[in-house]
């Protein structure tokens, strides 16, 4: 299927794939063949495997341990394209597997599978969060099939701290990032209404009476918010650049950052660091493409909730790969034949909206006069009768009132279902 997408010109010009792991829970019943059971706080996040250390079970307290429960899950593996924009994700590879098996290989493998299918060449960007963090796999992309990476650094990491140093000691460039009003604190204002422009003096000074009582009930009846606290209250961010860094020993290509810092009401400043093959020239164009590996989540969601991936009839695994395939390839080609339909804006909807949209909601007239038709819209329909001479319309009008006398009572006695 994915080869048929590449014949009909599915795939966009920039290349770009998001890589990414998914859990599918399945019930606590251990006849799911090659279930793994593992521990999962309130967000369906593992407790138990994966850094940070305050996920480990050893070392969450009483109340976040209260929280998490182990469930049984297997885990799907997925490489997704999409373009820029984010208006399709067509799955062009995908595995399940356990629970407990890490995704980063299983991704890496088929990074290889897709581009010894389909050449080099189609695949040019991939994106990736930091659990696919391996600096062999990140230079054999980049040196062997051309494809540049695109993934964030985790804390603990060298390269993180080095970059994080020059920001702190000024050394870095910083350009901002987002709308104006995020460095405001606040939403944009709306656009007030429109005043008429020949309203008379005694109503406009009515109207602004009126506002002001209105103004003045509104602030009473609200409860006053707490002030918000300045230590949480993010109020700008700026992005900045770092090329050429070969503090990542294990990746055999140099690596440019893009250095991420969130300034706070308080004054302090958090930072987050993405790392990226390719020569940076805007920042911002990195940051924005980052944004499309975490919309993925919102797939995963819809496709859990409305697609039923999730709801397997049968606990054997090879059924299980056997649904899971063919719900996502039944959204790739929902999704491909909106994008060809021109109606590309329903991809980001569920697939029950989607549904409802694409119903046929015309209405359509239909005239039969000695084996020919004619199909006329209502305003169509209309304006032929209105253009008639008057026997015509005479003709007409007598025989509407004898169809509409015919079929008055005609479903009065309908037979039951």
């Amino acid at each position: 299927m994915v080869g048929i997408f590449k014949q009909h010109h599915a795939f966009d010009c920039e290349g770009i794939f998001i890589g990414d792991g998914t859990y599918l829970f399945v019930p606590d019943n251990s006849n799911y063949q090659g279930s793994s059971v593992l521990l999962f706080d309130e967000h369906n996040h593992p407790v138990q495997s994966h850094p940070p250390a305050w996920r480990r079970a050893g070392h969450l307290t009483a109340q976040q341990r209260a929280r998490c429960v182990f469930r049984r899950c297997y885990k799907l593996v997925s490489l997704i394209h999409t373009n820029r924009a984010g208006e399709f994700f067509l799955y062009a590879g995908l595995e399940v597997t356990a629970g407990k098996d890490h995704e980063n290989p299983i991704l890496y493998r088929l990074v290889e599978q897709f581009i010894e299918c389909h050449g080099r060449g189609v695949l040019k960007r991939l994106i990736v969060d930091r659990g696919f963090i391996d600096g062999p796999e990140i230079g054999r992309c980049k040196k062997e099939w051309g494809v540049d990476v695109l993934i964030p650094a985790r804390s603990n990491m060298d390269i993180y701290q080095d970059v994080v140093s020059l920001a702190a000691s000024g050394e870095l460039c910083f350009q901002p990032w987002g709308p104006a009003c995020l460095a405001a604190g606040r939403p944009p204002a709306l656009h007030p209404k429109p005043m008429a422009l020949h309203r008379p003096p005694r109503i406009g000074k009515r109207e602004q009476a009126r506002q002001k009582t209105l103004a003045l009930r509104k602030a009473k009846a609200q409860p006053r918010l707490p002030t918000p606290d300045p230590a949480k209250t993010l109020v700008g961010c700026e992005v900045a650049t770092v090329a050429g860094l070969k503090t990542f020993s294990t990746c055999p290509v140099p690596l440019n950052a893009i250095v991420n810092r969130e300034i706070y009401a308080d004054g302090h400043h958090d930072y987050w660091v993405l790392l990226d093959t390719a020569p940076i020239h805007d920042p911002r164009r990195g940051r924005q493409d980052y944004a499309l590996r975490t919309a993925i989540e919102e797939r995963h969601r819809q496709l859990k909730c409305f697609s039923d991936l999730e709801a397997f009839s049968s606990r054997a695994f090879n059924l299980i790969v056997n649904q899971v395939v063919f719900v996502l390839l039944t959204y790739s080609l929902l999704q491909w034949y909106l994008v060809r339909a021109a109606r590309k804006q329903l991809n980001a909807k569920t697939r029950t909206r989607i549904l409802e949209l694409l119903r046929p909601s015309t209405t359509v007239i239909l005239i039969y006069y000695q084996n020919y038709v004619a199909c006329l819209s209502p305003l169509k329909h209309q304006e032929l009768v209105l253009t008639l001479n008057e026997q015509a319309r005479k003709k007409i009008l007598a025989k509407t009132r004898r169809l509409r006398r015919n079929l008055a009572h005609q479903l009065d006695h309908a037979r039951p279902p």
